[in-house]
Protein backbone atom coordinates (compact mmCIF):
# COMPACT_ATOMS: atom_id res chain seq x y z
CA UNK A 1 0.00 0.00 0.00
CA UNK A 2 1.37 3.21 -1.01
CA UNK A 3 1.64 6.00 1.75
CA UNK A 4 1.17 9.99 0.69
CA UNK A 5 3.82 11.91 0.71
CA UNK A 6 3.59 15.24 2.96
CA UNK A 7 2.66 18.02 0.93
CA UNK A 8 5.28 20.75 1.29
CA UNK A 9 4.02 22.94 -2.13
CA UNK A 10 0.87 23.50 -2.38
CA UNK A 11 -0.86 25.90 -5.46
CA UNK A 12 -3.49 28.07 -4.00
CA UNK A 13 -6.07 30.15 -5.77
CA UNK A 14 -6.54 34.08 -5.63
CA UNK A 15 -8.43 37.00 -7.19
CA UNK A 16 -5.26 38.15 -8.73
CA UNK A 17 -5.31 35.03 -10.79
CA UNK A 18 -8.64 35.04 -11.80
CA UNK A 19 -8.12 38.46 -13.49
CA UNK A 20 -8.61 38.47 -17.12
CA UNK A 21 -5.00 39.65 -18.40
CA UNK A 22 -3.49 37.41 -15.71
CA UNK A 23 -1.49 34.53 -16.74
CA UNK A 24 -1.15 31.53 -14.59
CA UNK A 25 2.25 30.09 -16.10
CA UNK A 26 2.74 26.02 -16.16
CA UNK A 27 4.70 24.61 -13.19
CA UNK A 28 6.53 21.98 -12.33
CA UNK A 29 7.78 20.84 -8.98
CA UNK A 30 10.64 18.26 -8.37
CA UNK A 31 11.86 16.92 -5.24
CA UNK A 32 15.36 15.78 -4.08
CA UNK A 33 16.86 14.79 -0.55
CA UNK A 34 17.73 18.35 0.16
CA UNK A 35 15.25 20.48 -1.93
CA UNK A 36 12.28 20.91 -4.25
CA UNK A 37 12.64 22.90 -7.09
CA UNK A 38 9.88 24.84 -8.67
CA UNK A 39 10.31 25.14 -12.49
CA UNK A 40 7.57 27.65 -14.35
CA UNK A 41 7.31 29.23 -17.49
CA UNK A 42 7.62 32.90 -18.15
CA UNK A 43 7.92 32.89 -21.66
CA UNK A 44 8.35 37.09 -22.46
CA UNK A 45 9.33 38.01 -19.39
CA UNK A 46 13.13 39.07 -18.72
CA UNK A 47 14.66 38.81 -15.34
CA UNK A 48 13.75 42.45 -14.14
CA UNK A 49 9.74 42.06 -14.72
CA UNK A 50 9.81 38.79 -12.84
CA UNK A 51 9.15 39.14 -8.83
CA UNK A 52 9.63 36.15 -6.61
CA UNK A 53 8.63 36.30 -3.10
CA UNK A 54 7.94 34.79 0.42
CA UNK A 55 5.11 35.77 2.83
CA UNK A 56 3.14 34.46 5.49
CA UNK A 57 4.30 31.12 4.37
CA UNK A 58 3.18 32.09 0.52
CA UNK A 59 5.37 32.20 -2.72
CA UNK A 60 4.75 34.43 -5.19
CA UNK A 61 5.58 34.72 -8.34
CA UNK A 62 4.61 37.59 -10.42
CA UNK A 63 6.10 38.73 -14.17
CA UNK A 64 5.33 41.00 -16.98
CA UNK A 65 5.29 38.97 -20.61
CA UNK A 66 6.19 41.80 -23.42
CA UNK A 67 5.93 40.57 -26.59
CA UNK A 68 7.83 42.49 -29.68
CA UNK A 69 6.49 42.52 -33.02
CA UNK A 70 9.50 41.73 -35.25
CA UNK A 71 9.31 45.24 -37.16
CA UNK A 72 6.93 48.20 -38.11
CA UNK A 73 5.83 47.15 -41.18
CA UNK A 74 4.26 44.14 -39.67
CA UNK A 75 0.96 43.49 -39.28
CA UNK A 76 -0.47 40.27 -36.82
CA UNK A 77 -2.68 37.73 -39.14
CA UNK A 78 -2.57 35.11 -36.29
CA UNK A 79 -2.39 35.72 -32.07
CA UNK A 80 -0.89 32.75 -30.09
CA UNK A 81 1.04 35.26 -27.73
CA UNK A 82 -0.37 38.17 -25.96
CA UNK A 83 0.90 40.97 -23.64
CA UNK A 84 -0.21 40.50 -19.99
CA UNK A 85 0.64 39.59 -16.38
CA UNK A 86 2.00 36.35 -14.96
CA UNK A 87 1.09 35.29 -10.90
CA UNK A 88 1.22 32.22 -9.14
CA UNK A 89 1.05 31.55 -5.46
CA UNK A 90 2.09 28.08 -3.41
CA UNK A 91 1.52 28.25 -0.05
CA UNK A 92 4.44 26.58 1.80
CA UNK A 93 5.26 23.76 4.61
CA UNK A 94 7.25 24.60 7.48
CA UNK A 95 9.32 22.42 5.54
CA UNK A 96 10.69 24.87 3.41
CA UNK A 97 13.95 26.50 4.71
CA UNK A 98 12.77 30.32 3.58
CA UNK A 99 15.78 31.92 4.14
CA UNK A 100 17.45 30.18 1.79
CA UNK A 101 15.02 30.19 -1.40
CA UNK A 102 17.14 31.11 -4.78
CA UNK A 103 15.56 31.90 -7.75
CA UNK A 104 17.21 32.15 -11.98
CA UNK A 105 15.31 32.87 -15.14
CA UNK A 106 16.83 31.51 -18.53
CA UNK A 107 15.30 30.95 -21.66
CA UNK A 108 11.61 31.34 -20.61
CA UNK A 109 12.11 29.09 -17.52
CA UNK A 110 12.08 30.65 -13.85
CA UNK A 111 13.46 28.13 -11.78
CA UNK A 112 13.01 28.32 -8.27
CA UNK A 113 14.96 26.42 -5.61
CA UNK A 114 13.19 25.46 -1.69
CA UNK A 115 15.83 24.34 0.24
CA UNK A 116 14.40 21.69 2.70
CA UNK A 117 14.67 22.82 6.67
CA UNK A 118 17.55 20.53 8.95
CA UNK A 119 14.80 19.01 10.85
CA UNK A 120 12.45 18.06 7.57
CA UNK A 121 15.65 16.15 6.17
CA UNK A 122 16.17 12.21 6.62
CA UNK A 123 18.51 11.14 8.68
CA UNK A 124 20.26 7.84 9.98
CA UNK A 125 19.92 6.63 13.48
CA UNK A 126 22.56 5.37 14.94
CA UNK A 127 21.83 2.56 17.37
CA UNK A 128 24.07 2.27 20.48
CA UNK A 129 24.45 -1.08 22.52
CA UNK A 130 23.68 -1.14 26.26
CA UNK A 131 26.05 -2.57 28.46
Amino acid sequence: MAQDKPVKVEATRSERELAEDTFGPLADIYETENELVLVAEVPGAARDDISVRVDKGVLTIEGDAKIDVPGQDYARTYVSFSAGQYFRAFALSDEIDREKISATVANGLLTVRLPKAETAKSRKIEIKVDD
